[in-house]
């Protein structure tokens, strides 16, 4: 069952007792359970939100990204555009994993492998 069933029946499971608790069943003695299915109904509704949120932030900061190449040398978060350094596993600001292409990585390393030109460092 889904939770979304579940609550439905949890709300179809609370109108029959509604329904013998205003019959000559007894009233009073039917609301500990109305109560207690409607308890029952907002922790499985608070569950499946809590999930769906857990999810959503396990696809939002959990799931790599490649960092985005702005200038050489220079990368950003996917997420918050933030400036972020080569080789670090997650940004700094945001908390986003971060994934990194080959190329960024000979720049860092090895600069004199470049295939960009530019100004050598060491020498």
């Amino acid at each position: 069952m889904t939770y979304d069933e579940i609550i439905e029946q949890l709300e179809i499971t609370k109108s029959k007792i509604k329904e013998i608790a205003r019959n000559e069943y007894g009233g009073e003695s039917w609301n500990d359970d109305l109560d207690a299915l409607t308890e029952a109904a907002d922790i499985v509704a608070d569950y499946s939100k809590a999930t769906a949120q857990a999810s959503e932030m396990s696809q939002k900061y959990e799931q790599p990204a490649m960092a985005v190449r702005r200038a050489a040398g220079l990368y950003t978060c996917p997420l918050c555009g933030k400036r972020t350094q080569v080789g670090h596993t997650h940004c700094h600001w945001c908390g986003k994993k971060l994934s990194w292409d080959r190329e960024a990585y000979a720049d860092r390393d090895y600069p004199h492998m470049s295939t960009k030109g530019g100004r050598r460092r060491g020498l």
